[in-house]
């Protein structure tokens, strides 16, 4: 119970942090992820990240595009793709949001000793493998 009600009170606490910069929770999430990575990604990663269709990935990247968040750069690596880049100044007010989010859990860990820490860790760790192998068990079976 507590677990869900953790995951609730994350995702309640990103919605909020989204629409208090007028921004859908999928393009909260997109500009967090961006911003962790440090650096340009792929579109791929970006829609891989963020569990969404193709479609989808598109829509949310030209949105951030036109809304100056994000610039598409060419892939010195592959002339026929391009990269996602965070544009930091125009990203300033999600990004301070975010941060805010993620330096409350900072405090937190930081009262964890390091044994209790690699607990958590190695739970919440088993938990993503077994979520994952469950709803991975969802695409197989027939409705």
């Amino acid at each position: 119970m507590a677990l869900q009600g953790m995951i609730r009170a994350i995702e309640s606490a990103r919605e909020r942090a989204a629409r208090e910069q007028r921004l859908h929770p999928t393009d909260f999430s997109c500009i967090s992820f961006l911003y962790r990575t440090n650096g340009p990604v792929s579109p791929t990663q970006v829609i891989s990240y963020l569990g969404l269709s193709s479609g989808s990935g598109t829509a949310l990247l030209d949105r951030l595009e036109r809304a100056g968040y994000i610039r598409r750069l060419p892939n010195p690596e592959d002339r026929r793709s391009v990269l996602i880049e965070l544009d930091i100044e125009k990203a300033a007010e999600p990004i301070a949001r975010y941060r805010e989010i993620e330096q409350v859990y900072s405090a937190i860990t930081e009262e964890l000793s390091e044994d209790n820490l690699k607990v958590v860790a190695s739970f919440l760790e088993q938990m993503i493998g077994l979520t994952t192998k469950v709803s991975d068990g969802f695409d197989t079976k027939t409705v």
